[in-house]
């Protein structure tokens, strides 16, 4: 076994038997610790790619990468069957209620309510270290462009601009797992490489309808980088297919094992 293995568990995208669904979520497991960053949208989806993988044991750590539905909502079958361990990691605005229109796409109330009342929850606003291997962002700085779609948000009773400041993600050994990018990819991994080396860049990149001008900038820094990097979830079917055109470029989806 190498010194990190990461399975992904929920993706767009599957092969054989197992499941996809619109949602993110990878097993990590790294210093003998077990952390499963996002937990997808549906708990049965988690449950059946987890017995698929043969992962039959509890979680460490679990790190919400932000508060939205297709992330976490798949907790539900961690918290009913007890396989949280330790600690689950999150940013405090991933606990508002967030919206898309007039669609409520946060996390299920019953689920924020076992996570803000019951769980061992470590709320991080700056980067959080696990060990020294394995660290979680905190708030990821806006200092490159990005695209975002109009999300809302309630806060202080009135419902405004989601600016998703919960964003965070996870670096393990090199390798950075993002959920959704939602403050840009380019500012993510620059923002990695400031809390450490950078080896592989996996998860959600957020590509799907951004303008072409954006979309080629980012074609154009993942070219001029020496990792590798594996785009899944909500890249988009036209992202992928130009950014598989570059060297660097792997092809991830659930049942994909990254072991190194």
């Amino acid at each position: 076994m190498g010194d990190i293995v990461i399975k992904i568990l929920v993706d767009n995208t599957a092969y054989k038997k197992f499941f996809a669904q619109h949602g993110f979520s990878a097993l990590v497991e790294v210093n003998n610790k077990r952390i499963l960053f996002d937990a997808g949208q549906n708990p049965k989806v988690l449950e059946e790619n987890l017995k698929l993988f043969n992962e039959k044991e509890g979680f460490d750590y679990i790190v919400l990468s932000h508060g939205h539905y297709d992330h976490c909502d798949g907790l539900k079958y961690v918290i009913d069957n007890d396989l949280i361990n330790g600690k689950v990691i999150a940013h405090k605005d991933a606990f508002l209620d967030k919206y898309a229109g007039d669609r409520y796409i946060g996390i299920d109330k019953e689920i924020k309510n076992y996570l803000l009342k019951k769980a061992d929850l470590e709320i991080v606003e700056k980067p959080y270290k696990i060990d020294k291997d394995v660290i979680v962002s905190g708030y990821i700085p806006r200092e490159h462009s990005y695209e975002m779609e109009e999300f809302q948000c309630i806060r202080d009773g009135k419902k405004v601009k989601d600016d998703i400041n919960d964003d965070m993600f996870l670096i393990a050994k090199g390798v950075l797992i993002t959920g959704c990018s939602h403050s840009g990819i380019i500012n993510v991994v620059e923002y990695g490489k400031k809390l450490s080396e950078i080896k592989g860049v996996l998860g959600g990149f957020h590509l799907v309808g951004v303008s072409e001008e954006y979309l080629n900038k980012v074609l154009d820094y993942f070219k001029s980088q020496d990792f590798w990097f594996m785009p899944m979830h909500c890249t988009g079917f036209k992202a992928l297919t130009k950014l598989s055109q570059l060297k660097n470029f792997v092809y991830g989806h659930v049942g994909r094992v990254i072991e190194i």
